[in-house]
């Protein structure tokens, strides 16, 4: 009787067709990983680049600033809006003064105004930083310097970036890479809209950015656009009313013989009156610092810096930036 048996070459053909299936399946596996991996990396860049853009135009929406008095030594005005360092993207550097800072819950009152500072830092290994600087007092007079990246103040908001700019939009319409409020051009204005481009290195595991292939280095990186509003526009404290301003256009109306001397209107009886009931529903802040000044004068220079420059702003329209307990002010 016969028996049935395999052939060595039917044994050869089964062992080839196996390794030909399982190198298929091992390498759909390492395709799958690699896909899977990038996707990841793309999914975590993605949130990384989402996560620092809120972060900028939330301190861009806040930016507020106070136009200079025709009378002022431009030196002693703190208020500033800088972008400079332009490039492809914009802007490389920002310094402006923010609403966004959230006030630490205390029983003591905080102001939500704060300095914030943007500039690109570079490494000893090549790489770039994207820092964020903040100091929550204005100083005593105009600075347009940044400051150093070990400056208490300063963190590092992103590693490893590969671009960033900040392109800003005026009353023209048109876009530009440079702003600076203290100089004749930008006089006391800030922009209407900014755009805040930011392109990151991928990261490893680990964390650490990876070089792009120097084989690709013509490929720039695409980088994530956010265009954001600034809703605050420039106070003007000139037109604010104040006792100052008030007093010198009583005296110009007396002058004239419009007003007699009890302020009232000669010929319809509508005069200083109607004016002075503007004042009393405006008290400013020099007004609530007049009567408090023994806890005025107890603040530190740069806060005291500070709330003089709003001198003449109505005090409920700034009540949340004075940073003492005041009484008797409304």
């Amino acid at each position: 009787m016969r028996r049935s048996a395999f052939t060595l070459l039917e044994m050869m053909a089964v062992v080839l067709l196996a390794g030909i299936v399982l190198t298929a399946v091992v390498q759909f596996y390492i395709d799958l990983s690699r896909a899977n991996r990038a996707a990841l990396e793309r999914v975590r860049g993605d949130r990384r680049s989402v996560a620092i853009l809120d972060r900028v135009a939330r301190d861009l929406e806040g930016a507020v600033l106070v136009k200079k008095p025709g009378e002022l030594d431009p030196l002693l005005h703190p208020w500033l809006f800088l972008a400079d360092t332009e490039g492809e993207l914009g802007a490389g550097r920002l310094k402006f003064t923010s609403r966004s800072r959230l006030p630490r819950v205390s029983a003591q009152h905080e102001s939500d105004l704060e300095v914030v500072a943007y500039w690109l830092d570079e490494r000893e290994d090549g790489s770039l930083d994207l820092v964020r600087w903040s100091h929550p007092h204005l100083p005593a007079g105009l600075d347009r310097e940044f400051p150093a990246p070990d400056d208490p103040g300063a963190a590092v908001l992103a590693h490893g970036v590969a671009a960033f700019g900040v392109k800003l939009q005026g009353d023209s319409g048109e876009a530009v890479g440079t702003w600076d409020s203290s100089q004749l051009t930008d006089t006391s204005e800030l922009p209407l809209v900014a755009q805040i481009s930011l392109a990151l290195l991928p990261e490893t595991d680990d964390g650490a950015p990876v070089e792009p292939d120097p084989l690709a280095a013509d490929v720039p990186l695409e980088p994530y656009v956010r265009r954001v509003l600034l809703p605050l526009r420039p106070l003007d404290l000139e037109k604010q009313l104040d006792p100052e301003g008030a007093g010198q256009q009583d005296e110009g109306d007396d002058e004239d013989g419009e007003d007699d001397e009890d302020g009232e209107d000669d010929g319809d009886g509508s005069g200083d009156q109607a004016d002075g009931g503007d004042d009393e529903a405006c008290m400013t802040v020099a007004q609530c610092v007049a009567v408090n000044q023994a806890l005025f004068q107890g603040l530190d220079a740069q806060t005291q810096a500070a709330i003089q420059s709003m001198a003449g702003l109505c005090f409920r329209d700034v009540a949340g930036s004075i940073p003492f307990p005041v009484t008797g002010c409304q």
